[in-house]
């Protein structure tokens, strides 16, 4: 304390943590189908774009969650496990979102088989 004036020390903010669970979240909530909430939602995992959202947002989770438990180990910034967390959500989703995907084709191109079988 200077002259009756209280110092403030404020701690820096590893930003890389807060984009890493923010794209974590995404991830989970578009995997999870919780964003959509009609009745199309029965058809959402089968369509590319869902795929490529939930990638986008899984990829952004795991990079950038690397790049902050990095700053976080030498810079002594807060989020490690914040970090950590998002890598964790980012993986299961991305190989959630691929496991969706093979069964996805894999169900048409049965159909296809079936449908060529037939004519």
């Amino acid at each position: 304390m200077v002259d009756g004036v209280e110092e403030v020390h404020i701690q820096p903010e590893n930003r890389a943590a807060a984009i890493s669970m923010g794209a974590a979240m995404v991830a989970v909530m578009v995997a999870s189908g919780s964003m959509w909430a009609s009745a199309a939602s029965f058809y959402m995992p089968a369509t590319l774009g869902w795929f490529v959202l939930v990638e986008l947002s899984a990829w952004t989770a795991i990079v950038s969650g690397h790049v902050a438990r990095r700053r976080a180990k030498r810079q002594r910034l807060p989020g490690r496990w914040w970090a950590l967390a998002s890598i964790v959500a980012g993986w299961v989703c991305s190989l959630y979102a691929a496991l969706v995907m093979l069964v996805a084709v894999g169900v048409f191109a049965g159909f296809a088989l079936l449908y060529g079988a037939l004519h």
